[in-house]
């Protein structure tokens, strides 16, 4: 067994989330991954058994729970095995599974000299319902805003449920000022999260063309991280799909944090179906004693 901490979705030498990497020589019990990763104490430990040359068997854990799939850790762990050499590319894109409780889902490394970013295939997203009236008010009061302030200028969309994985509360504001200064009510999160079966919010706007977001799980123990893969996945889906934007985006998160991260999402369609794949760099802090 070895292991590191790694930050995904770094932008330029700048932010980047957290994450455990273990890799695993045999299969070990959930409770000893639980115990792990709680000692670890990032927002997520992603555990890896090699299947083949082209397989893996991934699990991912919070501090207090397992969850079935995690973009940041994604990106963590195989870079990690692109750095360590389990997977190895020059100058080539590499395509690799992940066997995980979301299903089993692509992951693309791209190499020049040396491993230089991922790409992670989610779920196909599915586009669940648009929280309005109560619900509405509800989601305002946990942020300590207005309802006026729930939307965004540039497009007719109401706070909705959306999943490529997990399912989160996408939750639309108008401005970037409004995003940055929200005062949350983390109780009040986790008690909607929890009436509506989502791991969270995930809060957005657009400016200037950009999209930026912040991301609040008290539900799985995760007050706020500043880069998050499924989430963004189902975001840009929610937006492709409302014409809001192209199948090529970069997301910006972790500002009020400053810990500016950047993550790549790219979606292709094909009949109708549509494929997401959310990408982005990492580096190494330290390897791990486990």
């Amino acid at each position: 067994m070895q292991g590191a901490i790694l930050k995904s979705f770094t932008c330029g030498n700048t932010g980047g989330n957290g994450a455990g990497v273990i890799l695993l020589d045999k299969q070990i019990t959930n409770d000893e991954k639980q115990e792990i990763a709680a000692k670890i104490g990032l927002s997520e430990t992603a555990f890896i058994l090699q299947k083949d040359e082209k397989n893996f068997d991934l699990s991912f854990f919070t501090p207090v729970c397992e969850v079935d799939l995690c973009g940041h850790a994604t990106i963590a762990a195989f870079y990690y095995l692109g750095l360590t050499g389990v997977i190895k590319g020059l100058n080539e894109d590499i395509k690799v599974y992940q066997n995980t409780k979301a299903g089993n889902l692509g992951i693309e490394l791209k190499f020049s000299s040396n491993v230089d970013y991922v790409l992670m295939q989610q779920q196909r997203p599915q586009i669940f319902d648009e929280l309005i009236g109560q619900d509405l008010k509800r989601i305002a009061d946990s942020l300590n805003t207005s309802e006026n302030n729930i939307g965004l200028k540039c497009a007719e969309i109401y706070p909705t449920i959306v999943s490529t994985g997990l399912k989160d509360i996408m939750v639309p504001v108008k401005t970037r000022h409004i995003l940055n200064n929200l005062s949350v009510d983390l109780n009040m999160i986790n008690v909607l999260s929890a009436e509506k079966d989502v791991v969270g919010y995930h809060v957005y706007t657009i400016e200037n063309g950009e999209v930026y977001a912040r991301n609040f799980a008290p539900r799985v123990g995760i007050n706020e991280e500043c880069a998050t893969g499924t989430s963004n996945g189902a975001l840009c889906s929610l937006l492709y799909k409302r014409d809001v934007i192209s199948n090529a985006t970069e997301v910006i998160q972790g500002e009020s944090m400053n810990e500016k991260s950047l993550i790549y999402v790219k979606i292709a369609e094909k009949n109708g179906l549509i494929d997401v794949y959310v990408g982005g760099k990492a580096s190494i802090l330290m390897k791990l004693n486990i």
